[in-house]
Order: structure tokens, then sequence, then C-alpha cells
């Protein structure tokens, strides 16, 4: 048998026993098997002939394969012990006797076998960062591509807009300069979201979210959402008690809401209901009439650059960063955010925040 030592906790885990592979759930500590204590002590291989009488391990193993002589070799590494090779003789299996020369050999190979484990251990480690390195520069490649994409149109739209006016500003009438001030006034606003998701998301990445925990009423900071994100006439339904308060840091609720208010009415149909309870804990609620979200596709519903084919082919803008950012903030202030769909129809998006 193969097992892995622990030297924080001086526990001892299977590795290889009859195709079990490490760690596994077999684990014991490394005290209840005083040969492989002085093993360890001295860095050499130990010999028992009689594991019963020497109580060199545990006496419910003796009986449950029947050992009865044992061998076990540290495998030893610069100083460290990276686990045994223990070897049995079952009763009855015959005479079993090990010299000093054949117990030399064998911590010596246990030696050659703990270099050749460190250093599989250590390639794996190097694939592991050179896999997630290469992960960052396909996430690099794609975040370029699609900012790229998505603050081309709306600055196209604003140069566009403004060369009009250079060139034909003074022969437009008050109609079509209402209708130019419009444009801008949308393509600059899509400039200002898509900043503040960019500006977001690298606060995250880089793990500098400034939190300042605060007590504020729900209500106030909800209604204050919706009065900037709603569209004009937009049919919406808030049921928060005056009396709620919420104790978190008010910057990233804000963020975490009002992307999904900004994904409720871009996506979603009226009415856009608001509510917020607490119990055991606060849950804030943001639910509307539409469509809902393609099962197939609600288990990336928060990951980033990621939009469903309804909502890419609704041509409506948006870059897939909103539902991420306000997933990664939630978790942020201590809470989650999760989504189910609504009955009968529609998205229901809840944020729970302890206490």
């Amino acid at each position: 048998m193969l097992v892995r030592y622990d030297a924080d906790s001086r526990t001892l885990f299977a590795v290889v026993q009859q195709g079990i592979e490490w760690p596994g759930e077999q684990w014991l500590m490394l005290d209840r098997f005083p040969f492989l204590v002085e093993a360890l002590e001295r860095g050499q291989a130990v010999f028992v002939e009689d594991a019963r009488t020497a109580a060199a391990i545990p006496s419910k193993i003796i009986d449950m394969f029947g050992v009865h002589s044992i061998v076990g070799v540290p495998l030893m590494v610069e100083g460290n012990c990276l686990g045994f090779i223990v070897g049995d003789r079952k009763e009855g299996g015959g005479r079993f006797e090990l010299t000093e020369d054949e117990l030399s050999f064998l911590t010596t190979l246990g030696a050659v076998a703990a270099v050749f484990i460190s250093k599989a251990e250590q390639y794996s480690a190097l694939q592991n960062a050179l896999d997630e390195l290469q992960q960052l520069d396909e996430a690099k490649g794609e975040f370029i591509s699609i900012a790229s994409h998505e603050l081309r149109t709306p600055i196209a739209a604003v140069h566009g807009l403004v060369a009009t006016l250079h060139r034909r500003g003074e022969d437009l009438d008050e109609k079509q300069l209402r209708e130019i001030v419009g444009g801008l006034y949308s393509s600059t606003s899509r400039l200002s979201e898509l900043t503040e998701q960019l500006l977001d998301l690298s606060r995250i990445d880089a793990g500098v979210v400034p939190l300042e925990p605060k007590t504020f009423k729900a209500l106030d900071s909800l209604a204050s959402m919706v009065a900037d994100i709603a569209p004009p006439s937009a049919k919406i339904e808030i049921d928060v008690p005056d009396s709620l308060e919420v104790t978190c840091d008010p910057h990233a609720f804000e963020r975490v809401l009002s992307n999904v208010l900004a994904n409720a009415f871009r996506y979603g149909r009226p009415p856009i209901i608001v509510r917020a309870r607490r119990d055991d804990v606060t849950r804030v609620v943001v639910e509307d009439r539409g469509g809902g979200v393609d099962p197939s596709f609600a288990p990336r519903l928060f990951d980033r650059f990621t939009r469903s084919a309804s909502s890419r082919a609704s041509r409506l803008e948006g870059a897939g960063l909103g539902l991420s950012i306000a997933h990664s903030f939630a978790r942020a202030i201590g809470g989650e955010l999760s989504y189910e769909a609504a009955e009968p129809t529609g998205a229901r998006f809840t944020l729970v925040l302890p206490g």
C-alpha cells in the first residue's frame, strides 16, 4: 500500500490499496502506527516480524486484513516525508524476514520514489499554472474583443451626431436638434454604463473592492435606483417596508440591484416587481413577467461576457457583464444572488443578505 503523509496534521491518507486513489476516504493518525513513527524519525525503512506482538499497528487492522509481518519505507526528499510504502505478509503466508542490507536498499528505493513523486507534483503544479495562464490569455483576448465591439457602437454614434452638428448645425431645425441631443444622451449614457462596468470588473479582479458597511433604509435606496433606471411610463410595483433597514456597503448594494433592475427593464416585461422582507435573513427580490431565462442557459447566467441566444437576437445592447458584476458584489458584501423562473412567467432574482 502507498500512503500519503500530511506533516501538519500528522495524518495518513490511503493512496493505492486495491484501487483506492488518494486522498480517498481512508485516513488515520500517524501515531496509531508506531512502526511508521519509527521509520519517520529514523528516516529509514523499518521491518516488524510480528505486528501483533510488537503492537506495530492497531489490532483492528491486523484482524481485518490478517497482517503478520509488516515493513514501512519512508518517502523522504530534502528532509520532508511525503508518505510511506507499506508492505505486509499475511498470517500463514510463510516466514518473512528482511536483512539490514535489504532494508537499506528499500530506504534508497523510497528516496528515489520520493524524488519522482516530488518532481511529478512540481510538473503538475506548473502544468496547472500554465493552463491558468492560457485561460487568462484567452479571457483577455475575449475581453478586448467584446469591449472593443461594445464601445465602438456608441462612440460611432456620438461621432456621427457631432459630425452632423459640426457640418450642418446651422441648417437644422428644432426637431432635428432635439433628436440629435437625444441620440447623444443615449449613446453617452451607454458609454458611461460600459465604463462603470469595466471599472467594476477591474476592481473585482484586483480584489480591491472598497467596502464601508453602513445602515440605511432599503426602500430609499431601491426607490432611488428605480427612478434613475426605469424607462418613462414603466410599470413598477415596489413592496418594501419603510422600516426595513440594511447594513452593508451602500455602493455595493446599489451595484447589485441596479444591474439586476437594468436587466429586468431591458429584457423583461412589465410589471417589474421589487419587494424585500426580513426573517432570519434579508431578501430583496426583483421579478418581471417576461419570458424568463432559457433553462439551458441558466447555469451560465452569471458568467462574464455571456448572453443568451434570445438576448443576442433581440439586438438589445449589452456586454454580458451586468449580472456577473452583480453576483460578485453580492458575495463581496457577504450575500448571495440567485435566479429562478417566476410563476406564471418571468425571471426572479433574489439577493439574500445575512441579518
